[in-house]
């Protein structure tokens, strides 16, 4: 007699009748992990959500004309941080205009949004005045170190410009820090 196998193989998962319960247990492995991500996200006592985010999002066109128009005038920003008075939670932010031909721009309206990405309730909106020589400055009490997230409006001669930038904040003081040789 030859041997013949006798038993019906189905492939590698030999589920039989059970294959309606597996497929309900994904679903609720599934959901129960939407549900989980939900309660956490919810629970976090940093969420923030922008009360303009319609509005930007319906003017959107405008808003990515305003992106351009710092590079189509020419303009070259810079902005930094730095101590004041050794105090760990002040800090003194500069930006810095310069025109197409590298020359400061000292008549402008510039409005400042920066908040860290961890600590986005924590905003500071505000109005920067020029200082100096193409640097507009503001001393805010920022006290978290680490990159920022800053957003700047800047008005002149009727070119409106919408510019991002990362911010720096250190932790210490730049001159206490050891240099490399």
């Amino acid at each position: 007699m030859k041997n013949t196998p006798t038993q019906n193989t189905r492939g590698f998962f030999n589920l039989g009748r059970h294959w309606p319960f597996v497929i309900a247990l994904m679903l609720l492995a599934h959901a129960s992990i939407m549900i989980g991500t939900i309660i956490h996200v919810g629970a976090k006592r940093d969420t923030y959500v922008d009360p303009a985010y319609y509005a930007k999002s319906v003017d959107w066109d405008t808003q990515r004309a305003m992106k351009e128009a710092a590079d189509n005038a020419g303009w070259t920003v810079r902005i930094s941080s730095e101590f004041v008075e050794q105090s760990p939670d002040q800090r003194r932010v500069q930006i810095e205009l310069r025109d197409a031909d590298g020359q400061p721009i000292e008549d402008a309206l510039v409005e400042l949004i920066c908040y860290h990405p961890a600590q986005i309730s924590n905003r500071f909106d505000e109005v920067v005045l020029h200082d100096q020589n193409g640097v507009y400055a503001k001393g805010l009490p920022i006290a978290r170190p680490g990159i920022w997230y800053a957003e700047l409006t800047i008005q002149r001669r009727g070119v409106r410009a919408l510019v991002t930038k990362d911010l720096d904040v250190f932790s210490v003081p730049l001159d206490s820090m050891p240099r490399e040789n």
